[in-house]
């Protein structure tokens, strides 16, 4: 789309944000490791593509933009990470750890590196993508799913349709009220990727979700 028409869109949608519910993020495809790929050209496609992102988070009154974390930064990948800048937004950048290796203790090392050397970039913990790497973690999960929460700016309460009701979600969910309660801001929201899209569907599900969270903490989730 030709960003002088996205603006005008992204104008609309804000209108209805505002009359409606407040857009709190911008989530997107890009990829962290997208920023700083050896192939120039890619990566001066997907800088340009986090600066639009930013650009409309902005116009839409969002806090932040979510950024995924489907690499894990190893080798030559890491050293390029370690060693370059982030690209200039004026949103916080989230990423969202969307590997199973993520808490193996040298990826959480690697991670630990970039995140204090970028402070503006910082974590969307998901319980349901946190709760698949815990196994990676091995003995050390419980402290491992602490040092990520530590970096956390966001927790999705992740349903794909399967519930959250699970030893993972649990697991992830109690840490997080944990850190909420001892005055960590974070913000909580439910995340709803099942096959039923319709507004009563998403409804039902956030409520649910707003019983299950009643286990774990006192904190209301945010609108899905």
């Amino acid at each position: 789309m030709d960003w002088t028409c996205g603006r005008v869109v992204v104008r609309a949608v804000s209108r209805c944000a505002r009359q409606l519910a407040p857009v709190t993020g911008v989530t997107a495809n890009l990829d962290l490791a997208d920023l700083f790929t050896a192939d120039e050209e890619a990566r001066a496609r997907a800088r340009t593509e986090l600066e639009r992102l930013d650009a409309a988070g902005v116009m839409l009154g969002a806090g932040w933009v979510r950024l995924l974390g489907r690499t894990v930064p190893w080798g030559r990948l890491f050293q390029a990470m370690h060693g370059g800048e982030l690209p200039e937004a004026e949103l916080p950048l989230l990423v969202e750890l969307h590997h199973p290796d993520w808490l193996e203790p040298a990826a959480l090392n690697a991670l630990e590196v970039l995140l204090e050397r970028w402070p503006r970039l910082r974590l969307l913990a998901d319980t349901a993508q946190l709760a698949a790497a815990v196994p990676s973690a091995g003995p050390g999960a419980d402290a491992a799913l602490q040092r990520v929460l530590g970096f956390a700016r966001v927790v999705h309460l992740s349903d794909d349709g399967f519930g959250l009701d699970t030893a993972g979600h649990r697991m992830v969910a109690a840490r997080a009220a944990q850190r909420i309660a001892g005055g960590h801001g974070i913000e909580l929201a439910v995340e709803w990727t099942g096959r039923r899209r319709t507004a009563q569907a998403c409804l039902e599900r956030y409520r649910s979700a707003c019983r299950w969270w009643a286990e774990y903490g006192s904190t209301s989730p945010a609108r899905p």
